[in-house]
């Protein structure tokens, strides 16, 4: 429901002071597979900060909040306060939320993991969060294609959600009263490009 998927960005989002459905685990429906593979090996604390979506990267239009960074045994406690995923290998975590009105926003959620295999477990264990308690038929299957190697994507009533795994990395998208259908992909396109730049030691706003 709404209200589960608004709990999990609402949990991390307090953690870090801020805050189509695709097959998962093979893929999914219209996933590239190749940004994975330059992202495969862990970003450190310093990458996932430039992963994170920038204040100067936000669209026209739309206001970026300064990005929260935490690692180590900082995001490792803030991880089992949260409860929601995986904590297994988890070595850093990022949070930021763009607005273009009061009602009208869309979050980043970033968890770095030191391996791949965490990070399908940290996906898994997110998308099961998101989707608990919630009836299949009351979501509406989205299927996007940004380049990630899993992806889980639905909307309910004004919301629309991304959970993504590039490499050794997974990415929470979580988008508010959207203005077109198409701004989720747009969004969660983006944060894939920044993963996979910031993966090659490059500065995605560079």
């Amino acid at each position: 429901m709404v209200e589960k998927a608004r709990g999990a960005a609402a949990g991390l989002a307090l953690i870090l002071a801020l805050a189509g459905c695709s097959s998962v685990g093979d893929g999914g429906a219209g996933d590239g597979g190749g940004a994975g593979a330059s992202a495969a090996a862990p970003l450190n604390p310093s990458q996932l900060a430039q992963a994170i979506p920038s204040k100067v990267a936000a669209p026209e239009g739309w206001k970026g909040r300064a990005p929260r960074v935490l690692d180590g045994s900082e995001a490792q406690k803030h991880c089992q306060l949260a409860a929601r995923f995986s904590c297994a290998g988890l070595t850093s975590m990022a949070s930021t939320q763009y607005s273009a009105t009061y009602d009208t926003d869309v979050k980043f959620e970033l968890l770095a993991y030191d391996t791949v295999d965490n990070a399908k477990a940290g996906m898994k264990t997110l998308v099961a969060d998101t989707r608990e308690g919630t009836k299949a038929d009351t979501l509406k299957p989205l299927t996007i294609d940004v380049g990630a190697d899993e992806t889980d994507a639905y909307a309910k009533e004004k919301q629309t959600n991304a959970v993504l795994r590039v490499g050794t990395v997974v990415a929470f998208v979580i988008g508010s009263t959207l203005p077109q259908d198409h701004d989720l992909q747009s969004f969660a396109s983006m944060q894939v490009q920044r993963i996979t730049t910031a993966a090659t030691g490059k500065n995605p706003d560079a």
